[in-house]
């Protein structure tokens, strides 16, 4: 197996030292962290802040200037950006951005991101995840570290190829 590249391995490391962070009050999209997060990708406090929070963990880990990903708090927005690049995958790997398509919202978009940070288990990947729960809620109350299955609906963002280029 080849080793993760340096800013895969620094940008997972920065999200692992906020599992701990939980919404105060619970269910207000607020806190210290998540307040700083939101504010730094330039939208109103109290929102959905998971793609904040992968955004921020990029940012924090490699400078803004070398973290390719958009500055947004868009699920969608984000696929859109790696759809024009390129760089949106059907299949995991660790580092990649996942993006969980929604069919509940109106419209129907993508809408819940995290990291990958494993593809050990058949049909499966681990990762970390902000605005979530245990359950896997979109819209949960913390940063958890999660397993999910692979599926035809969710996209995989390989923004690693960017940042090495």
């Amino acid at each position: 197996m080849n080793p993760l590249p340096d800013a895969v391995v620094l940008v997972l490391a920065e999200a692992r030292r906020y599992l701990q962070v939980r919404e105060q009050p619970r269910d207000s999209n607020r806190s210290i962290e998540i307040d700083y997060w939101l504010h730094e990708v330039g939208v109103p406090l109290a929102l959905p802040w998971c793609a904040a929070f992968v955004w921020n963990m990029g940012r924090q880990a490699l400078g803004t200037h070398a973290w390719p990903v958009p500055r947004t708090a868009s699920c969608q927005a984000l696929h859109d950006w790696a759809e024009s690049k390129g760089i949106l995958k059907l299949s995991p790997e660790p580092g990649d951005l996942f993006l969980l398509w929604e069919s509940t919202l109106t419209p129907q978009r993508f809408g819940h991101t995290g990291l990958v940070t494993d593809v050990a288990t058949p049909g499966r990947y681990a990762s970390i995840e902000g605005n979530t729960n245990p359950g896997g809620s979109r819209d949960g109350y913390g940063v958890f570290a999660r397993s999910r299955p692979i599926d035809e609906t969710t996209r995989y963002v390989r923004w690693a190829q960017l940042a090495a280029a």
